[in-house]
């Protein structure tokens, strides 16, 4: 099995090379998440972002968001999050986004070696022009299907664990807004590495498409690689709650 890994895993990054060369617009993501299991059945997730963009126009965001996910049975978890974005569109535009959100995760084969969980999602985005003090407003659901399969082992709660990650999500707005990149579709493929219960690695490639309005054809793309590095504190009292990432 780890054999037919490698193999899978050098034709995805062979194919995220060849990708990345032959497109223009490429994104880099680096992210940290520190998880803080608590109660038992609790988990908050801190979750810090910096990305950019490897051609022009050039742009960057320092991204933070929270998330407080409650087990309420082995099938579904609740959740609420907030987030905090700035981001630096241009060298005379700037932007913040405070973005609250309330969802749900359901989870289809808890007790099984292979997760499929399907994230289901509703957010506010508020947006301020830092240089004209404007605020705009928008309601966008998202809905996220996950397949999580460990590779080396037999369940995903093992340390030295390698496992691969499959996921397609929508994001879309309830009006016909014209705002930049209102409406989106996200695919993500990746490995990650559990060193132990308190840390974990991983890489993944995300492909998303972009539009502006609900009945617009997508108008853009991007090719993103996302560098991630996972911390869970209080080993000794492990939650029951999974991360949830963005």
């Amino acid at each position: 099995m780890l054999r037919y890994f490698k193999i899978l895993l050098s034709l995805t990054f062979s194919f995220i090379c060849c990708t990345l060369y032959a497109q223009t617009n490429q994104q880099l993501w680096f992210e940290y998440m520190l998880n803080y299991p608590f109660a038992n059945s609790y988990n908050l997730e801190n979750s810090f972002t910096y990305s950019t963009v490897a051609g022009q126009p050039k742009w960057r965001a320092f991204d933070y968001n929270g998330t407080i996910e409650y087990s309420l049975s082995q099938h579904v978890d609740l959740l609420g999050a907030g987030s905090v974005s700035y981001t630096q569109q241009t060298e005379s535009e700037n932007t913040l986004e405070l973005r609250p959100q309330l969802g749900t995760k359901i989870h289809f084969t808890p007790n099984r070696r292979v997760q499929t969980r399907l994230l289901l999602r509703v957010e506010q985005r508020n947006f301020k022009n830092l240089e004209t003090n404007n605020w705009e407003q928008v309601v966008r659901p998202r809905v996220r299907g996950e397949v999580i399969i460990p590779v080396n082992q037999n369940s995903i709660y093992r340390d030295n664990l390698w496992y691969a990650m499959i996921d397609a999500e929508y994001l879309l707005t309830d009006t016909d807004v014209q705002e930049r990149f209102a409406n989106r579709f996200r695919l993500r493929v990746g490995a990650g590495y559990r060193l132990t219960y308190s840390l974990r690695f991983e890489l993944l490639y995300m492909y998303q498409q972009s539009r502006d309005g609900i009945d617009e054809a997508f108008s853009s793309s991007d090719n993103i690689l996302r560098i991630r590095f996972k911390q869970y504190l209080r080993k000794s009292t492990p939650s029951k709650v999974s991360d949830v990432g963005n």
